[in-house]
């Protein structure tokens, strides 16, 4: 096994990481010709690339908080003796099933201003209908809905697979000394599902960054470069532009940006324990 993951995915690591130091293109082939930094210079110096990081960061932030807002609230919810969790729960884990490419599809669909279920309900109620994707100041919003319609339901579970694990005992003694809710989920509940919900944060911020085929099928990067995150970046830079080596350049950073969130975890645990 550790033979196969090498190969499987080291490899490939250390071949991109080669090549973002080289002047190369799949187009043209030939040499490559070593540049050293000098492709990584370009990245940082480029105003554009700053301009994809802040769209990036602003798609993840929208996206992950409102995931965890929407996650804890319906974990609290379904962690309650209530009537129907049982039928209720697939139906709002089903959104996690559905591949990116499809939900995009399907949004698009719905956001459309002319025919779209979405724009129906608006004009049938206001009168007006809003262009969510043909507008730059709401297609992040757009976008970043989709994205949280998909996967609160996996902050949900995992927050509700926290929720269960806090031992009864203690929950039943605060309640037999009257303790209020805010001290109790301060001293008790949070403390126990705070590392599997420190999990789940850094789980679905790496995969925000990674976040290309919803975007790309609903409004591939527009209007303008409204809704452009780096993995749209390094797309058009490989296979449109066929800059290999600057497209290995981009593709380093965006992988040391997910080992720097998996590094801050892993030093949080480590202080936890």
């Amino acid at each position: 096994m550790l033979v196969f993951l090498f190969f499987w995915n080291i490899v490939p690591l250390l071949w991109v990481l080669g090549l973002s130091f080289y002047n190369y293109s799949v187009l043209r082939g030939g040499t490559p010709r070593f540049l050293g930094l000098f492709n990584y210079e370009m990245v940082f110096q480029d105003p554009y690339m700053w301009e994809r990081f802040r769209t990036t960061f602003s798609f993840v932030l929208i996206a992950v908080s409102l995931e965890v807002i929407i996650g804890f609230a319906l974990g609290f919810l379904f962690n309650q003796r209530i009537k129907g969790k049982s039928i209720m729960l697939p139906i709002i884990f089903a959104p996690m099933m559905i591949a990116p490419v499809a939900a995009g599809v399907f949004f698009r669909f719905i956001y459309d201003p002319n025919w779209g279920a979405l724009n129906y309900f608006i004009n049938l109620l206001f009168g007006t209908r809003i262009e969510f994707l043909e507008n730059p100041s709401l297609a992040m919003w757009a976008v970043a809905m989709v994205d949280v319609w998909m996967w609160s339901p996996f902050m949900t579970l995992m927050c509700l697979a926290g929720l269960q694990a806090v031992p009864k005992h203690l929950i039943e003694a605060t309640q037999i000394d009257r303790v209020p809710w805010t001290m109790r989920f301060r001293n008790v509940v949070l403390p126990h599902i705070k590392p599997v919900l420190v999990l789940a944060i850094l789980l679905r911020t790496i995969d925000a960054f990674k976040t290309f085929d919803t975007i790309f099928v609903m409004t591939g990067g527009g209007p303008g470069t409204a809704t452009e995150v780096l993995p749209m970046t390094l797309y058009r830079t490989a296979f449109l532009y066929f800059q290999t080596g600057t497209a290995s350049s981009y593709a380093v950073i965006v992988l040391f940006m997910a080992v720097a969130f998996t590094s801050v975890y892993l030093l949080a645990s480590k202080r936890e324990g």
